[in-house]
């Protein structure tokens, strides 16, 4: 029994192996390519374009694990069919099942790995090939943003602005809404601009209403400038953080999106989805090991080739679900965690709905 699990991961694990190099050298030579005009466009050094390659490398092993995993799944099984070995394995007592097993094990492995690698080296690597990019490039760290609404934790205000610039710290096309203990409309506060002064925003060209519980403006004034103290939301998070959620830390990014949450309901939907994919996009080894061995194909020829066809098909199947997926929980159709569960779940169903058509 060993043997054969040494047997079966021995094999598996040279084909993915190999299957990941392979995979990664393609990633990393589309890299180059797809930046070489920018290269010699700013007469990048060789040493800078080595180095900005290697930087890059981690992440094309994380992203080559999941198809590497699947052909390696989908060619072993299919030489031990086209080789009659299975025939043998289960004539002497080992179901499929039994043989799928360690396969299914080397998945949950994969998905630790690729959990941690992409921790501990892909994404810091991520970030240091994203800095070095903007130094070649002479590129700056842009955090400006539009048409941010956010809420405060404890729920006394609603502050909206048009425009955010970071190096200014200063938000344009102001609007201030601030609501009493109940939660009933209060007053609202349109602004020019508004500029943070270290403790809380100073609001400029302000039109002032004062209203009833009903809406009804009871007082309207004009004032230069207009100072309140619990105004103190940080110029932070009006940041545009798009990019930055999937290359910060866990830790941070965990309790960034707790804050949007109660603050900006539309921008946690976008931010929250890429996190979830960030965490939950490590299982795609796994499920698409448990897809290939649930759809076992039983060719006698050409096995290399057709291995490579039934993976591409289905690595396109999976990664076209997911891609779906992501904007339906980006455009908060259903929860971000969804958003990379949902195929992983289609997927999974697709493979049960198989063995029990098998078994019948």
């Amino acid at each position: 029994m060993k043997r054969l699990d040494r047997y079966i991961l021995s094999s598996m694990f040279r084909v993915i192996a190999t299957s990941v190099l392979l995979v990664a050298g393609v990633l990393l030579m589309f890299d180059i390519f797809s930046n070489l005009e920018r290269y010699m466009s700013y007469s990048v050094s060789y040493a800078q374009i080595g180095r900005l390659t290697i930087l890059y490398l981690p992440q094309a092993i994380g992203l080559a694990v999941g198809p590497a995993a699947l052909f390696a799944t989908t060619y072993f099984l299919s030489m031990l069919h086209a080789n009659n070995e299975m025939i043998i394995l289960s004539n002497i007592g080992y179901p499929f099942r039994r043989i799928v097993a360690p396969i299914i094990v080397l998945g949950i492995a994969l998905v630790c790995f690729q959990f941690f690698f992409s921790e501990q080296v892909a994404i810091p690597a991520s970030r240091e090939k994203a800095r070095l990019s903007k130094e070649v490039f002479g590129e700056r760290q842009v955090g400006d943003n539009r048409n941010v609404t956010l809420q405060s934790p404890e729920g006394r205000y609603v502050l909206h602005a048009g425009r955010y610039y970071e190096s200014e710290q200063r938000i344009t096309s102001v609007i201030l809404v601030v609501l009493d203990e109940q939660g009933r409309l209060n007053a609202r506060i349109d602004a020019t601009s508004g500029s943070f002064n270290g403790s809380y925003w100073v609001f400029r060209d302000v039109r002032k209403y004062l209203l009833d519980l009903d809406g009804t403006v009871l007082q309207a004034s004009r004032e230069e400038e207009y100072h309140n103290e619990g105004i103190t939301m940080e110029p932070a998070l009006f940041r545009n953080l798009s990019a930055d959620i999937t290359t910060m830390e866990l830790q941070s990014a965990l309790r960034y999106i707790q804050r949007i949450k109660l603050m900006d309901s539309n921008q946690y939907a976008l931010y929250a989805s890429d996190l979830a994919n960030r965490v939950f996009g490590n299982l795609t080894p796994l499920i698409l090991i448990i897809i290939s061995c649930s759809t076992v194909f039983t060719w006698r020829k050409n096995v290399l080739v057709l291995s490579i066809l039934a993976s591409l098909a289905i690595a396109v199947v999976f990664f076209v679900l997911q891609m779906v997926s992501m904007i339906f929980a980006k455009q908060g159709i259903y929860a971000p965690e969804l958003g990379p569960l949902a195929p992983i779940a289609v997927l999974a169903l697709v493979s049960v709905v198989i063995q029990i058509t098998r078994r019948i």
